[in-house]
């Protein structure tokens, strides 16, 4: 696990036991993913490190705040969080992350470095939606822009119903005598 010396817990002379860990962010952890959706932030993650002997426990509690755009308004807001995950690493013959809750590790690996997975948490703690507090204090968001539907085909009706024959165009009358000739 590659990453910020920053983030780094040396797990090689760790003892079996549980040990406690605390580390600050701020926006430089968002700043190297173009992509990311969180735009800065800045908390503390703590982190108690439970060493079994084929086994280690991570566990993650993160709180703070992170600054997100609000998909309406496109303004920034912060929004704040607070997580509790829990990662196992086990040992084994190669690095292994392909499941979610568990990964693998090689024997006699000397450190861990728990950046990305305070990235990952932090990006999955975002809503769906992304709303500003100030529109969600207001109550449903759409209730400010609901719009009353029109039907076009009852317009029509209540405009045929309500105008008399005796203003029809003299060109359409004539058209009309021709239909009822037909009939």
């Amino acid at each position: 696990m590659k990453g910020n010396k920053h983030f780094k817990i040396d797990i090689f002379g760790l003892k079996l036991g549980s040990h406690d860990f605390s580390f600050e962010f701020d926006k430089s952890l968002f700043e190297k993913n173009e992509d990311s959706v969180i735009e800065a932030g800045q908390g503390r993650c703590d982190i108690q490190l439970i060493k079994k002997e084929r086994l280690i426990e991570v566990n993650f509690d993160i709180s703070g705040t992170i600054v997100l755009l609000c998909d309406r308004s496109l303004e920034s807001f912060d929004y704040p969080i607070d997580i509790q995950e829990q990662l196992i690493l086990k040992y084994g013959e190669e690095f292994d992350d392909s499941q979610d809750d568990i990964w693998t590790i090689p024997d006699g690996q000397q450190s861990i470095n728990v950046e990305k997975n305070i990235f990952d948490y932090l990006t999955l703690a975002v809503p769906m939606k992304k709303i500003h507090p100030k529109f969600e204090e207001e109550g449903n968001e759409d209730d400010e822009y609901e719009l009353e539907l029109v039907y076009s085909s009852d317009v029509e009706e209540e405009e045929t119903e309500s105008t008399p024959e005796e203003e029809i165009d003299p060109r359409w009358a004539l058209l009309k005598n021709i239909k009822n000739k037909e009939n």
